[in-house]
Parts: structure tokens; sequence; C-alpha cells
């Protein structure tokens, strides 16, 4: 988490050590009707891509983002138990457990 004054390079930062790292550096992007679903859907997406196939990735999320209050929610979960209550479906879970497995 980096804190400052707007303008400091805050998000320049975090892409140059991510590019450092070879990580992706991945970002929301808000357009008009951009709702709760679709952080969720971005999250998971994000949730595949680390978890799944085992790719490193660095996520980008600023102030100005927050639409609505639940992706501070989403986020606040994220960081403390690393899962988003309620985001994965039955049949998603099994799907996701099947390719783990195939990747291991």
């Amino acid at each position: 988490m980096l804190i400052g004054v707007g303008g400091s390079g805050k998000q320049s930062l975090t892409k140059l050590a991510s590019f450092i790292l070879n990580c992706e550096n991945k970002s929301i992007e808000i357009v008009k009707g951009y709702n709760n679903d679709s952080f969720r859907e971005f999250i998971k997406s994000l949730k595949m891509l680390t978890g799944v196939e085992g790719k490193e990735c660095t996520f980008l999320f600023t102030d100005t983002q927050i639409v609505n209050e639940s992706f501070l929610e989403d986020i606040n979960s994220l960081l403390n138990s690393g899962e988003v209550p309620n985001i994965w479906e039955v049949d998603e879970k099994k799907k996701i457990m099947e390719e783990v497995r195939e990747f291991n």
C-alpha cells in the first residue's frame, strides 16, 4: 500500500516495480455502468490468473476507482483472508479445483 499526495509518483513507482519483477500490472477501468458485479468479475479473473495459471501480477487500485463502498469491503476481505465471500458459484469452484489439479 502506497500513501501520499497526488502526483508524487506512486502509480509510476508501482508500474516500474512490476516491470522489474516481470509481473503483469492489472487495474480496473471505470466505465459507465461499472458496478459491484463488474468488480467481482475482475477479482475472479485476477484470482484465476494468479491461482490457476500461476502468474505473478500487481493489482493497482486507486482511490478514484472506488465507485461503490462494497469495493473496499471486498478488498479488505481479500487482504485479510485471501478470499472474497460468496464470489464463486458451486460449479465454478469445481471447475477451478479440477484446473488446479491438472496444473500441478
